[in-house]
C-alpha cells in the first residue's frame, strides 16, 4: 500500500494546521507530497508562513495516495473552487483512502460530494454546510466515519493526528 499522502496547500491555509500533520505524518513513514493548484507559485499561510506546492492535481493520480490532508483557514474556500483539487479528493475517497479536514477544510469535503451518510464535523461556521451535504455534524474533537477524520480547530490537532494515523495504519494493515 502506498505511504504517500497528499496535503494541500493555497494562499491562506493555516500553518499549524498544515505543518502538525505534515511533521506527524513523516515521523510514522509516511511521504507527504504538497499539492495545490499551482507548483510555481509560492504560498502564504494564515500565519506568514511560505508553502510551495509539489505537485498540481494534474500532475498526480488518486490511485497513488494513501489518503488526503486538507488544513484549514482561509484556503479551503480557495481549494473548493479548484476542480481538479476537489475531483483529486473524491478520486481519493472513492479509491479507499483516508480524507482528513480540520476547520474550514471540511468545505472541500461539500465540493467533492463526500458527506452523504457521514458524521463529520468542522469549525462551527461550515457547519450548515456539511449538514446540507448530507453530514451528520456533530461538536466533538474528532470524528472518524467511513474513513473520513474531522476535527474543529487547532486545539483538536493532537487527537485529529492520532484519529488520521490510526485510520491510515487501519488501511495498511
Amino acid at each position: 500500500m502506498s505511504k504517500k499522502i497528499a496535503i494541500l496547500v493555497e494562499e491562506g491555509i493555516h500553518d499549524l494546521e498544515f505543518w502538525y500533520p505534515y511533521y506527524r505524518l513523516v515521523e510514522e513513514g509516511y511521504s507527504p507530497v504538497i499539492i495545490g493548484p499551482d507548483s510555481k507559485k509560492t504560498y502564504t499561510g494564515k500565519m506568514g508562513g511560505p508553502f510551495r506546492a509539489e505537485k498540481t492535481p494534474g500532475e498526480v493520480s488518486a490511485s497513488d495516495f494513501a489518503g488526503v490532508v486538507v488544513p484549514g483557514g482561509w484556503g479551503p474556500d480557495k481549494l473548493r473552487a479548484d476542480r481538479g483539487i476537489v475531483e483529486l479528493v473524491r478520486k481519493i475517497h472513492e479509491n479507499g483512502g483516508v480524507v482528513a479536514a480540520i476547520c474550514h477544510g471540511g468545505s472541500v469535503l461539500v465540493s467533492a460530494r463526500i458527506l452523504g451518510g457521514v458524521r463529520a464535523t468542522s469549525y462551527v461556521s461550515i457547519r450548515d454546510d456539511m449538514e446540507l451535504a448530507g453530514a451528520e455534524w456533530t461538536d466533538e474533537s474528532v470524528v472518524v466515519s467511513r474513513r473520513i477524520v474531522t476535527s474543529r480547530t487547532p486545539a483538536d490537532l493532537p487527537v485529529f493526528c492520532k484519529a488520521l494515523l490510526g485510520e491510515l495504519a487501519g488501511k495498511n494493515a
